[in-house]
């Protein structure tokens, strides 16, 4: 769910020095990547060209073992992906990932050792805007036109998440440690964010008010994740100020592919996952052709929406089948409208709103794009996806540029056209991003991230940081690194068994 940005990155922002921008790339990369071939070079197939597979191919290749990455589209990425070519004027709007904080050392990272353009994905100056329960007011208004405790009037819009899960976040520990979470945290896994809030004592005009926020964008609402996982998303996109990619965040995958030398294959869909004792073979089409490819190790960046329609023999084990069946995606429409001016920042606003209504969050996509035209996008998730993919594009549209002329005024003679993501209706992803639901981070999460045999497991969804570019590299980075550990104790063993 990388990076709507909120009234708190501005606030942050605004006591950032520049130097954020010139974070420290050398202590950064000694995080990333620096794997050294100790053992025989394998035969590396890594399936899906998402940040995650891309990361895990390239340090693999990087580390000198023999990488073939299978990548269904034709271009890489997955749901890290530009739309350009549809909007006038050179304007483009992201697909998928948005914006990162500086403090995500593995997209920021890359994006530097790549020498890729970054700038802030904010401005200052321009007001953001709330409709919930019918009230509409801007998001640092004081006091807030809601029936809210003392304490919330106080702590604000803005402050409202923090008052009640802040208490939390110093507390999580380092996600990538074996073990996390700790003991002490699984009984935040246990109830819902929506539950926790009404333990805590928050008022139904507050829960509503974080609903409507980016954490509502999680699964199908606050009431449907687990406090643990929203507690952690909380805690990962706090730290601003937020930065994109200039030219669009799918130059990072571009990237990736520049820099990877060893083989890839596009438009190749895989089949079939067949493993035995001496390795794996990989079923796939490519270009409609039907092809198998043999590997000593397996790379799985493919979501588990996805590989629960593959063939597998033999047969995961149980607590690995429990993750794919039980880890869902979800379900995201963005509808972009086109418009020959930015009229909303002539009226003091940057186009960012959270709402109660069915199209749940707005934002500008062309904020830090020049030019006299805009772009508007409303972005649902869960059943207001579910909602709004149903409808034909022209309702879609109307509905969607009735609603933000509500919280923005009116838009109406400014409209040119739109166009819809939908991403549960991707054969390649079908959905957007992982959530955690009550009691699956302290469970499913470490089954997710668990080798099975020669077949190792990357991608958001087997990251903690799920939802974040950040989590598909991160990810990619663990299974590089056990695929080289590896390599290293099957030289052992071989020389072993030579003397």
């Amino acid at each position: 769910m990388d990076g709507i940005v909120t009234r708190r990155d501005f606030l942050r922002a605004a006591v950032a020095t520049a130097a954020a921008l010139s974070l420290d790339g050398v202590s950064v990369a000694r995080r990333r990547g620096g794997l050294k071939l100790q053992g025989t070079p394998l035969n590396v197939v890594v399936l899906g060209g998402g940040l995650a597979g891309l990361s895990s191919a390239f340090e693999l290749q990087k580390a000198g073992h023999n990488v073939t990455l299978l990548e269904a589209r034709k271009y890489p990425g997955g749901r890290v992906h530009t739309m350009r070519g549809f909007f006038s004027d050179g304007l483009y709007a992201e697909a998928g990932a948005l914006s990162f904080p500086a403090d995500h050392v593995f997209t920021y990272g890359y994006a530097t050792d790549f020498k890729l353009p970054l700038r802030p994905s904010y401005k200052f100056g321009l007001n953001q805007m709330a409709d919930v329960n019918r009230q509409i007011f801007e998001l640092s208004a004081s006091p807030v036109p809601l029936n809210l405790t003392a304490a919330e009037q106080k702590a604000g819009v803005i402050g409202l998440i923090f008052l009640y899960l802040g208490q939390y976040m110093d507390n999580l520990g380092n996600a990538r440690r074996p073990g996390w979470p700790p003991a002490e945290l699984t009984n935040l896994d246990q109830v819902s964010c929506k539950q926790l809030l009404q333990n805590l004592g928050a008022s139904d005009d507050a829960i509503a008010l974080i609903q409507a926020s980016q954490l509502g964008l999680l699964g199908f609402g606050i009431d449907s994740v687990s406090a643990l996982d929203t507690i952690f998303t909380e805690s990962i996109a706090s730290n601003g100020p937020f930065y994109e990619i200039t030219g669009g965040n799918d130059l990072l995958p571009q990237a990736f592919r520049a820099n990877y030398n060893g083989a890839y294959r596009k438009r190749s869909v895989v089949q079939s996952i067949a493993q035995d004792q001496t390795g794996v073979t990989i079923g796939y089409l490519r270009n409609g052709t039907p092809q198998t490819i043999r590997a000593d190790r397996v790379v799985c960046a493919l979501p588990f929406s996805v590989l629960g329609d593959i063939q597998i023999s033999p047969p995961f084990s149980d607590a690995k089948q429990q993750a794919i069946n039980g880890l869902k995606l979800t379900p995201v429409t963005r509808t972009y409208l086109q418009f020959s001016s930015k009229i909303w920042e002539d009226r003091g606003l940057d186009g960012y709103a959270i709402t109660d209504l069915e199209m749940q969050n707005t934002y500008s996509p062309t904020l830090t794009q020049g030019g006299n035209r805009g772009i508007l996008a409303s972005y649902a998730g869960g059943q207001n996806a579910l909602d709004l993919a149903a409808m034909s594009e022209r309702d879609r549209e109307s509905l969607v540029l009735g609603q933000m002329s509500r919280v923005l005024g009116d838009l109406s003679s400014r409209f040119e056209f739109g166009t819809t993501q939908i991403w549960q209706d991707d054969p390649y992803a079908r959905g957007a991003y992982t959530y955690f639901q009550p009691g699956q981070m302290s469970t499913l999460l470490s089954a997710a991230q668990q080798p099975e045999g020669f077949i190792h497991f990357a991608g958001e969804h087997t990251s903690a940081w799920h939802g974040w570019m950040n989590g598909a590299l991160e990810s990619g980075n663990r299974v590089a690194a056990e695929i080289n550990d590896r390599a290293a104790q099957q030289t052992i063993v071989l020389e072993t068994r030579a003397d």
